[in-house]
């Protein structure tokens, strides 16, 4: 499990609020197979050029992809080469500003649901189990932890004596509802990955002196 790209979602959105790009990705997206660039540029009455620079714009952003192919039954000059087809990459395109975590939120606490029933445990209990699970995946993988933090919605910010208060929270609205279980989870998910990027700090739970600040502080380890 990792943090989705922070930048992708919204690259991706921008993409698609072109009339034009968005009508040819749509026709891909609801395609039963991957389509070429006749077949798409047909089926809208559109010149080919335009459809293929909107096509490969949407490959270059990652909303489809690209496969080469023979076509059968394909004659006449140029037959023989494989055509270039278009798919719909398998991805759900959101953006928000600033960044939200609510489908790690979500994934965590699916899996929590579904383990305690399973278990005859309490959710609370396995929710916090599950975030350290992830929170160890997440931190293995990171390179600079702050690097980690600010691409995901944390906006970390190194004070003088080394500690790191972060001045968003990727979980606002859940933790505006849900606070004690929200703020447990995500104590749990950043002490791991704390841990699994080996970082020098010890996690704390801090009441935030702002709404919109996590209720989570990292101080240097002494």
């Amino acid at each position: 499990m990792k943090f989705p790209p922070g930048d992708q979602g919204l690259s991706a959105v921008a993409a698609l609020a072109d009339p034009v790009r968005k009508a040819v990705y749509e026709f891909v997206r609801t395609s039963e197979a991957a389509v070429g660039r006749d077949e798409c540029a047909a089926a809208l009455g559109w010149p080919r050029n335009t459809v293929a620079f909107q096509l490969d714009k949407l490959a270059d952003q990652g909303l489809l992809t690209v496969e080469f192919r023979r076509l059968k039954g394909k004659g006449g000059p140029g037959s023989g080469r494989p055509a270039k087809l278009y798919a719909a990459a398998h991805l759900d395109v959101a953006a928000s500003v600033p960044h939200r975590e609510y489908a790690l939120a979500a994934d965590l606490m699916a899996k929590a649901i579904e383990r305690a029933g399973s278990e005859d445990r309490p959710v609370t209990t396995v929710l916090a189990e599950v975030a350290r699970e992830a929170g160890r995946v997440i931190g293995t993988r990171a390179g600079s932890l702050n690097q980690l933090l600010a691409d995901h919605g944390y906006r970390p910010e190194v004070r003088r004596d080394g500690s790191v208060e972060l001045l968003d929270c990727p979980f606002h609205h859940l933790s505006a509802n849900h606070r004690d279980t929200v703020c447990s989870m995500n104590l749990e998910l950043l002490t791991a990955v704390v841990d699994g990027a080996e970082a020098p700090y010890r996690v704390c739970l801090d009441p935030p002196t702002h709404q919109h600040h996590c209720c989570v502080r990292l101080d240097p380890r002494e």
